[in-house]
């Protein structure tokens, strides 16, 4: 892709792609194994155990794949097609077994992920999981921490971003297991943020993303969208 070498990527200057980010509601549809995707907030213990049998080494043909987009270590040269290097491997492989199983929309992600075994998409969210997302020259991590992301706001029952998140934006295993978002580009935060905002998106157990996007106001999502691509310490893609 030619790009303007000096003009940053921000929120408002690009069209939404509504349709790969859309998420229709949630049903009761049968599973490749026995056991429900999902049992409660968490992966169930037969998909638990699929992962946990992932083989980072094993997902190199079916790789191949994803490299066009996500790039050949899950950095993605485009800010609208979210990095896959370091997030938690629980989190890509729900997200592919979703589209596998037409839960979520994801345009082109639905077909390729249907062509995947379990044992494939495991061994893909372990290889990416492996990964770095390697911070980029000049970019430092912000020196003040925002009080959505430490604190979250109680007059609005918003918990703190961290408590999921983690407070080094990675994501952890708590009440939820919640992705990372540190390095995140701005564009693909946002527009998540408001798919989940507009209840467009809906794979989130509990609504706990629905109900916490839809108390922000849109310069809070570009803020925060903002504070963790630094803590990334990433920049964003230049546009086109």
């Amino acid at each position: 892709m030619n790009r303007k070498s000096d003009t940053p990527f921000l929120p408002a200057t690009r069209l939404r792609r509504s349709a790969a980010l859309t998420v229709l509601p949630l049903l009761a549809l049968a599973m490749p194994v026995s056991a429900e995707l999902m049992q409660g907030a968490k992966l169930a213990p037969a998909h638990l155990e699929i992962l946990a049998s992932g083989d980072p080494n094993g997902s190199a043909k079916k790789a191949k794949k994803c490299v066009k987009c996500h790039g050949k270590t899950g950095v993605s040269d485009d800010d609208e097609i979210p990095n896959l290097a370091g997030q938690r491997a629980s989190y890509t492989y729900k997200q592919l077994m979703e589209y596998k199983n037409d839960v979520r929309d994801g345009g082109r992600m639905n077909k390729t992920a249907r062509k995947l075994s379990e044992q494939d998409i495991a061994n893909l969210a372990q290889f990416y999981a492996a990964q770095t997302l390697t911070p980029m020259a000049g970019v430092s991590k912000p020196a003040a921490t925002p009080a959505l992301v430490d604190k979250g706001d109680s007059g609005r029952g918003l918990t703190a971003c961290a408590d999921c998140h983690g407070a080094d934006g990675l994501g952890k295993d708590a009440d939820y297991d919640a992705p990372g978002l540190a390095g995140m580009s701005p564009i693909y935060f946002v527009e998540t943020m408001q798919a989940f905002k507009a209840g467009e998106r809906a794979n989130d157990p509990d609504e706990v993303m629905r109900k916490s996007a839809k108390a922000l106001t849109d310069e809070e999502i570009e803020a925060l969208s903002a504070y963790y691509l630094a803590l990334g310490q990433r920049k964003p893609i230049p546009m086109e």
